[in-house]
């Protein structure tokens, strides 16, 4: 009964909403430092260890963030907490993290730096191996700052998804519940 009511009384969003912000912002930083030391995520012939280094940076502290909620979220209700309640508040940093991340590449390809998408557009055209692939880039490059808006919320909510389930298996704990047998009652830890 005392977890119940911790638990209607501490909601995860707010804290979520601050991870996600964060992440998103982390983001957006990570953009300008890919940028300024010349790492090229969509060049095909980026090296191996740029490729491993893009992809650390970007998805360990997607995760780091996801369980932070988590762990933070059961500290708020005093140690414990459902695998439902950890579930929700992973997927409430993933979706708002998608939302912010998407809203922060709509701002960077259309306002911050609307040359990185050409280069985007460009890096596809060279790859390009037919004529016929080089007309489907260019047919679908007026729809493509919507394609990675709606991409970024899609990953991030699935993937998120996936992380937030073994996120709320780690840190659910449940609270003990014990039988008072003199009244005959259960009583919650």
């Amino acid at each position: 009964m005392q977890q119940k009511i911790i638990e209607s009384e501490k909601k995860p969003t707010q804290l979520a909403l601050q991870v996600a912000v964060i992440y998103a912002i982390y983001s957006l930083i990570l953009l300008y430092i890919f940028k300024a030391i010349g790492i090229d995520t969509q060049d095909k012939n980026l090296s191996i260890g740029y490729k491993v280094l893009s992809t650390v940076l970007t998805y360990v502290p997607f995760i780091l963030a996801i369980f932070y909620a988590q762990w933070k979220h059961k500290s708020e209700l005093g140690g414990f907490m459902s695998f439902g309640r950890g579930f929700s508040t992973g997927f409430r940093v993933a979706l708002l993290a998608g939302l912010f991340g998407a809203l922060l590449m709509l701002l960077y390809y259309l306002v911050l730096d609307p040359g990185a998408l050409d280069q985007i557009m460009d890096t596809a055209k060279a790859n390009a191996k037919t004529e016929q692939e080089e007309q489907a880039i260019d047919m679908m490059s007026k729809y493509m700052i919507w394609m990675i808006v709606f991409g970024v919320i899609l990953f991030l909510a699935f993937f998120g998804t996936i992380v937030s389930l073994i996120g709320a298996a780690i840190f659910k704990k449940e609270r003990p519940v014990y039988i008072d047998t003199e009244n005959n009652r259960i009583v919650e830890g």
